[in-house]
């Protein structure tokens, strides 16, 4: 099905239709004998509803403006620290390529938060034990140097390649 509207359009006309739903409660001519006169306890828990709807709005924007600043964060360390050895796709350098790898992290993790934890441990101390590819990878690259860069940069870094994922790459690829 196509979407026509983007989650930020549809937040936009929610904050839209309950703002005039409000204004409309705030009667500014005489009260009609068909429409009570409103309280000020009804009207609290819709303002309590509106603050809510806001708070929950606000915290959703702030955790996605934070997840893409810490991919963007991610994509300069890589371009900075890995790409000499680590091309995007393949054919590989002297590392197998990004692409690749995030393949072969999706296909053995079902959540991202364990593979950047194996990702970081493998960045911090590489040993072919540690790792999710085949022994072919080490025959034809060798192992890698450990990185020394600090936790939360290797965090981001192996954030960043978890989301490079691919489903239309096919194969190993260049892993092997």
């Amino acid at each position: 099905m196509k979407r026509f509207f983007s989650s930020h359009t549809l937040s936009a006309l929610l904050i839209a239709s309950i703002a005039t739903f409000s204004g409309c409660e705030q009667q500014t001519g005489p009260v009609s004998e068909k429409q009570p006169e409103t309280s000020v306890e009804s009207e609290t828990p819709a303002e309590t509803s509106n603050e809510t709807v806001s708070e929950e709005n606000s915290a959703a924007i702030a955790k996605k403006e934070a997840a893409e600043a810490a991919l963007k964060e991610g994509e300069a360390i890589y371009q900075k620290n890995c790409q000499s050895c680590h091309t995007m796709s393949p054919p590989a350098k002297s590392a197998p390529s990004i692409i690749a790898l995030a393949g072969q992290y999706r296909a053995r993790y079902s959540k991202k938060a364990g593979a950047v934890a194996d990702m970081v441990a493998f960045m911090k101390e590489p040993a072919v034990g540690k790792s999710i590819l085949g022994s072919k990878t080490f025959e034809r690259f060798g192992l890698m140097p450990a990185m020394s860069l600090p936790d939360e940069e290797l965090e981001k870094v192996a954030g960043w390649l978890w989301d490079q994922y691919d489903p239309n790459f096919e194969g190993a690829g260049d892993c092997e």
